[in-house]
């Protein structure tokens, strides 16, 4: 290795004498270059840190320039010029760096410093005769402030300026090696080829990092034309990066006092936005949503209430939350709130009447499905086309249930609650389904769960969303299918965990799937409404609901409830068994009365078949003529019949037989109507849903029966 040395190092006299000039025309050529661009600059945008790359350039060219003349004669003249423009480089190369961190210095430094070099240039020259050292002194001098004017770049934490500074810190590099590198002829023509490659980086870091100054300053001015307040948040430390003018009014913060501020600082429900970055996502996803009033902190103290959105975009090369931001007038809130009111309330009662004539057509498809269920002689394709009907109409029955849920969202019912008893409850009744789909359900409960109030029929509903969500996601994904369900609890929370092993959830559409309406599903999997009345459910029990995801990664949905202090000891959880359905030992009769034949005949084949005397009106009016000229052991009546209603029928049959009236069951379609829930509070009277199962139908009326045999006799 050390004989390769020698000889490359001892290469012909001849071409080094040639080659090495060359080298150093190469690296004046670079160092122009740059003085081109920065003095382009300069001109273009009267920058002062453009200024001093102008005169940093300058010298090191005129630098060059001496060190090209040395090689063909040592003048000390040339030797001083060498020198000192080397040192006046030196000198803006430091002063650009102190621009650029802001550091403050006066011109007079300049002009001193550019005085000094000349003076010790020439005194150095005179004095010392060893030429190397000089060069040497001069080189490392150079190099610390290229290295310090490239660190500063780096430290700007803009991407847009690494180039630059890249270069800056290479050429530093080099440049120490240029003395020692200059005692061979051959490493002396390396080493200015070296030397001429960093420049040449700069230059077109200069340029990139112009341009995208250029971009943001774009950015900003279309920013400051924005009427809503605009932050841009740093999504992993969520520090304010910037704000326009909006924001900065809204909050009566200056920009100086914003940029590195913590988002929580100005709204407090961000300060437990948790310590991953999909964390925050996540948090700043449930916060900005529609409808959702946001307290933003102001300067003063006072609290601007405000609505918003936000999204991700890419900020100096890096992620970033656009946080938008509009403060809301109380006066424009209120009729946004109203007019939004009237579009549900005019909603809810078109989609009253549609479950009506929809739930009267399903219920006599299913109880006709039903009625041939129970034919023993049926054979098994009969059978199989039964079950199919059957499972298909509970599907149509339940999206019309989630249509008047949505449109009218009932009141919760609290009572004390064991979740960890519901979500095994819920769990074990969704087994079938999970085996159907090859999933592997796992549940972790938390020992000594506390108790808490709350609707554990809307619970249940909302865990039986998002197990039935889970299962479709996994359908069709190819690895392990597996649905962990947990509970915890965070001290005041109780939290609900259900996990699945699907495709996940894109980041992209993660802040829509609680909208109304939204889903992902294939046209007749889904409608939408599933997720969104579970959103509406936790927050009428004012808890939470929110999703973590990535594509490709499975899905994780936490609910969260709050721990509400239970007096009552909750009562003891027993179902008797269901009485079997009895042929009565005597004819009673009872009364069908219902506007849609279909209900009417299916209703009375199914109980003439159980023994009873079936008798129908079309209406409330006919009822009223059959109840006032003969007595029904029970009347079976629709809420919702033109002319007289079920309620009016009622009132009638109080009023001349009170007995009679104990003896109604109502029917009705609309299951959230507030007429019908206010009606059936007051009277207690049973009421079925339609689509009703028979099996129901048959218990209510062989358990009334009994009872008004049990009971002394009726009085005519």
């Amino acid at each position: 290795m050390s004989s390769v040395f020698l000889n490359v190092v001892m290469l012909p006299t001849e071409l080094t004498s040639q080659w090495v000039p060359a080298s150093v025309i190469l690296a004046l050529v670079s160092a122009s270059v740059a003085l081109t661009v920065s003095v382009f600059l300069w001109r273009s945008t009267r920058k002062p840190v453009f200024s001093l790359w102008v005169g940093g350039w300058g010298c090191y060219s005129v630098h060059l320039l001496a060190v090209l003349i040395l090689g063909v004669a040592l003048w000390k003249a040339t030797q001083i010029v060498c020198l000192a423009a080397g040192g006046m480089s030196t000198l803006f190369l430091l002063a650009s760096g102190w621009e650029v961190a802001k550091q403050r210095y006066g011109k007079w430094v300049l002009w001193v410093g550019t005085i000094a070099s000349v003076v010790l240039s020439a005194v150095a020259v005179v004095s010392w005769p060893r030429w190397f050292w000089l060069m040497m002194v001069q080189s490392v001098l150079l190099a610390v402030a290229a290295a310090y004017a490239g660190l500063v770049y780096w430290r700007q934490r803009d991407r847009s300026t690494r180039l630059l500074a890249i270069g800056l810190m290479t050429w530093g590099g080099v440049l120490l090696l240029v003395p020692v590198a200059g005692m061979w002829p051959v490493t002396k023509l390396i080493a200015y080829i070296a030397v001429a490659i960093p420049p040449l980086v700069a230059a077109m870091g200069m340029v990139v990092m112009e341009e995208a100054q250029v971009l943001e300053r774009r950015y900003r001015e279309a920013l400051d034309t924005v009427t809503m307040a605009v932050f841009l948040v740093d999504i992993e430390t969520l520090q304010v990066l910037d704000a326009n003018r909006p924001a900065q009014q809204l909050v009566k913060h200056n920009l100086a006092e914003l940029q590195g501020m913590e988002m929580g600082t100005l709204c407090p429900e961000l300060r437990d936005a948790g310590a991953t970055v999909q964390d925050h996502r996540t948090t700043f996803d449930a916060v900005f949503k529609p409808y959702h009033e946001i307290s933003f902190k102001r300067k003063n103290g006072d609290v601007a209430l405000c609505e918003g959105d936000t999204h991700v975009i890419r900020w100096r090369n890096r992620p970033a939350l656009q946080v938008n931001v509009r403060e809301m007038d109380k006066g424009k809130s209120v009729g946004q709130l109203v007019r939004r009111a009237d579009k549900l309330s005019s909603l809810g009662q078109l989609v009253a009447g549609v479950a009506h004539e929809l739930n009267n057509p399903l219920a006599v498809v299913l109880g006709c499905a039903q009625i041939m269920a129970k034919q023993e002689h049926a054979d098994e394709k009969t059978r199989a086309t039964v079950e199919k009907i059957l499972q298909e109409s509970g599907r149509a029955a339940k999206i019309v249930r989630d249509l008047l849920s949505f449109a009218r969202p009932g009141q919760p019912q609290m009572s004390r609650v064991d979740i960890n008893q519901l979500v095994t409850r819920v769990v074990a009744n969704r087994e079938t389904d999970c085996r159907a789909q090859s999933v592997q359900c796992d549940v972790h409960l938390a020992p000594d769960l506390p108790a808490t109030k709350a609707d554990p029929l809307q619970i249940e509903q909302v865990l039986n969303n998002l197990i039935t969500n889970a299962i479709h996601a996994m359908a069709g994904h190819g690895k392990e299918h597996t649905l962990t369900v947990t509970t915890t609890s965070t001290g005041s929370e109780i939290r609900i965990t259900v996990s699945d092993t699907g495709q996940g959830i894109s980041q992209e559409i993660i802040g829509k799937i609680f909208d109304p309406f939204f889903t992902t599903k294939g046209p007749g999997k889904g409608t939408g409404l599933g997720l969104s009345i579970s959103n509406t459910i936790m927050q009428e029990h004012r808890g939470k609901i929110w999703a973590q995801s990535e594509r490709g990664q499975g899905a994780t949905f936490h609910v969260e409830l709050p721990i509400v202090e239970c007096d009552e000891e909750p009562a003891a959880a027993v179902t008797p068994p269901a009485p079997p359905v009895v042929a009565p030992t005597t004819r009673r009769s009872v009364l069908l009365v219902d506007d849609e034949p279909g209900i009417r005949d299916v209703l009375a084949e199914v109980l003439t078949a159980d023994g009873y005397d079936a008798d129908i009106a079309t209406g409330g009016e006919e009822a009223w003529k059959k109840i006032n000229a003969k007595f029904y052991d029970v009347i079976i009546s629709d809420l919702n019949m033109p002319g007289m209603d079920g309620e009016m029928l009622y009132r009638h049959v109080l009023g001349l037989k009170p007995k009679q009236a104990q003896r109604m069951v109502f029917l009705t379609g609309d299951t959230v109507g507030q007429k019908w829930h206010a009606f059936l509070d007051r009277t207690k009277n049973p009421c079925l849903t339609k689509p009703f199962n028979i099996r129901e139908i048959e218990e209510l009326v062989s358990r009334m029966v009994k009872e008004d045999a049990a009971a002394s006799s009726p009085q005519h």
